[in-house]
């Protein structure tokens, strides 16, 4: 099993570290497939539709600085109805999304199907 699932797992928030220096963050889908809400900063570029679709449906939510960050992270593992709507909230985000690698290749295999390819094309 991958270390991350023990550690978002085990977690109640996750602080998105990446995101508050511009890094570009990091994958928070990871901390959802856990049920694990996420807390992140200003800076997610590199998950930019996943963040923007995370924080919509209250999965995860996004704060300027790592103090703020903090301070979000804190108020909401001591909500504990807060806490419960936002696990449910990544869980479900997280199952939303899940098959993306099997409805690609469905498609890239419709796709081939229908036209041979060539040897010149490549």
């Amino acid at each position: 099993m991958e270390k991350w699932r023990w550690y978002y797992g085990l977690a109640d928030v996750a602080l998105l570290g990446g995101s508050f220096e511009p890094l570009g963050g990091q994958n928070l889908i990871e901390a959802a497939a856990c049920a694990c809400p996420v807390v992140m900063g200003p800076h997610t570029f590199n998950f930019a539709e996943a963040s923007e679709q995370a924080q919509a449906v209250g999965a995860a939510q996004r704060v300027a600085n790592i103090t703020e960050g903090l301070q979000a992270a804190a108020r909401l593992a001591c909500d504990r109805n807060a806490l419960s709507a936002a696990q449910q909230a990544a869980d479900a985000f997280a199952r939303r999304h899940r098959g993306a690698s099997a409805r690609l290749t469905e498609t890239l295999v419709q796709l081939l199907a229908r036209k041979p390819i060539e040897s010149s094309s490549f």
